[in-house]
């Protein structure tokens, strides 16, 4: 059973290669939306996006939901970055939710709606 999902996720971890991740500022998209904020890795603010959760963790690498607000077509992207260069990759279509499950054999697992009817998936 999952613990956590895009409403309600934790926003203070450390992670196995001892870094912290800190979600800030975070904030509703709409009311009953998920939620989103600023991301800091070790103190280091990743100032152009702000991300969802929850996320996840494989070797050095963050995977989490990116928002995007566009003029008609708003979302999330997921995101791979790098824990010690701060850089990030976007590596999926847009999705109107990004809830992770996990990481197996290269390929991260979600669903892309709050009911969690369908799996998702991105290789990577």
């Amino acid at each position: 059973m999952k613990l956590e999902n895009p409403l309600s996720f934790n926003v203070n971890i450390k992670l196995p290669n001892g870094k912290e991740v800190l979600y800030l500022n975070t904030y509703e998209i709409c009311q009953g939306c998920p939620e989103v904020g600023k991301l800091s890795i070790d103190g280091n603010i990743i100032k152009k996006e702000v991300f969802g959760g929850p996320l996840l963790y494989n070797n050095g690498f963050i995977y989490i939901p990116c928002f995007k607000r566009r003029w008609f077509n708003s979302g999330f992207y997921l995101a791979k970055i790098n824990t010690s260069t701060l850089e990030i990759i976007l590596i999926s279509d847009m999705y109107q939710i990004i809830d992770l499950i996990k990481i197996e054999n290269f390929t991260i697992y979600f669903y892309d709606s709050l009911e969690q009817k369908e799996i998702r998936e991105v290789s990577f």
